[in-house]
């Protein structure tokens, strides 16, 4: 009786083929899932994910932006896909204004939750000017489109170098600063109709240079147009 037990267990509990046919199906349902999955994704969230690995790795430094912007932060999704448009908006500016950057005319830095842009005030203004020139127009339509829709603050501040102007048109650096800073924000409404409530004007004359006023190049890298956009999204690094 021993032995007719022993070598009944020896026996498979299944036909063969049905273990075969079990593993199919598990593999099958798997491939299924994942598609469905894929499917289902946010092609920006899949980029970003990525592109941000790939900048973990070390294969693209030029996407360390996009992996502090797929940390936790309030707000959760929605706030993460705004966060990855501004980062397109600002990536297509830096593109078409390749050529002012690298002229030194232009710099775009990442501030506190926002982007700071800072521009020649040759680009704008005749010297002693603040009617902006035609010339101006394109650039401030770049700026405006990269910034307006997700904006929660722009500032424009104006500054000039030391020399005093003192004309009757404009008594002092005060108002040549102010004066440019307020054209540019009349255009952003006029033009680009971007919202009053979130542009200020400022102006700083020649109290805040980038450089000490020593030479004529110093004096026009502290003559300048600054955009100062904050986003409507927390705690977020350009």
């Amino acid at each position: 009786m021993k032995k007719k037990i022993e070598a009944a267990s020896d026996e498979p509990t299944a036909p063969f083929w049905m273990t075969t046919y079990g593993d199919m199906v598990t593999l099958l349902l798997t491939f299924f899932i994942l598609m469905i999955s894929y499917a289902n994704m946010d092609e920006r969230k899949w980029a970003m994910a990525s592109k941000s690995l790939q900048g973990a790795l070390g294969v693209l430094e030029e996407y360390k932006v996009e992996m502090q912007m797929m940390q936790e932060a309030p707000g959760g999704d929605d706030d993460m896909l705004i966060r990855s448009e501004i980062y397109e908006n600002i990536q297509e500016f830096e593109e078409q204004i390749t050529e002012e950057i690298n002229n030194g005319d232009i710099t775009v830095e990442s501030i506190k939750n926002g982007l700071l842009i800072q521009m020649g005030s040759k680009l704008l203004f005749q010297s002693a000017e603040a009617e902006l020139k035609p010339e101006a127009f394109p650039i401030l339509k770049l700026i405006g489109e990269a910034t307006k829709d997700h904006a929660a603050e722009i500032v424009v501040a104006g500054h000039t170098d030391n020399i005093p102007i003192n004309s009757i048109k404009y008594p002092s650096n005060w108002e040549l600063s102010g004066s440019r800073a307020i054209a540019v924000v009349n255009y952003l409404i006029e033009e680009l109709e971007i919202p009053p409530n979130i542009l200020a004007a400022t102006a700083y004359g020649e109290h805040r240079p980038l450089v000490p006023n020593e030479t004529a190049a110093d004096r026009q890298t502290n003559r300048r147009v600054e955009f100062a956009v904050t986003w409507a999204v927390p705690e977020m690094d350009y």
